[in-house]
């Protein structure tokens, strides 16, 4: 005689569970008692996820629930609640970084790689060749080859011993040297 698991309290559909004496009504029933709030808790939440994935998870998180509930911890019910929550909530996180991670590639594909385009070479070459010619005609030959050789890394001392003058005469040539340098840019 087949029993009418819907006449069953939660606690009976589970306890026939976990002593393997059904042949899978009781699962069925207790799924089908708990859509509704699979379906009410994927709605809560489709904001953050796709739906469908919301309701696939949600009923494995019952199915789950259903499997592991241990009648000593409280009702069915609140327990499956809890389950089906915490699996749409692991739902939702797994989108949102999916969604992150999406975003971010495509970010980074459109940025340029960073090199310049052959326009920009020959542009930024004209602005070069410009600055120097406005730098060497307007600082003398003292102050351009102090900037150049701490451009190059040397030192005052070592400026003065190439340029055969004191470590003074190259501190001022630079002082003088960047106060033009300045008056050049501000234009």
């Amino acid at each position: 005689m087949a029993t009418d698991f819907s006449r069953l309290s939660d606690k009976e559909l589970i306890s026939l569970i976990s002593e393997n004496r059904s042949d899978g009504g009781c699962t069925a029933e207790l799924i089908s008692r708990y859509m509704k709030l699979v379906f009410s808790l994927a709605k809560k939440y489709s904001d953050h996820a796709d739906y469908e994935e919301l309701v696939s998870d949600g009923m494995a998180g019952l199915l789950g629930a259903v499997r592991s509930y241990d009648a000593e911890k409280g009702e069915f019910a609140s327990f499956a609640a809890v389950c089906v929550e915490n699996r749409l909530k692991n739902t939702v996180r797994r989108s949102v970084s999916r969604a992150k991670r999406i975003a971010d590639e495509e970010e980074l594909s459109s940025v340029a790689d960073g090199k310049p385009t052959p326009e920009e070479r020959i542009i930024a070459k004209e602005n070069n060749e410009d600055l120097l010619r406005v730098i060497e005609n307007e600082l003398s030959q003292l102050e351009l080859r102090c900037i150049k050789g701490v451009a190059m890394g040397l030192s005052y001392a070592e400026l003065a011993k190439k340029l055969g003058v004191d470590k003074k005469s190259v501190d001022n040539a630079l002082s003088r040297a960047r106060s033009k340098l300045r008056e050049i840019y501000k234009s």
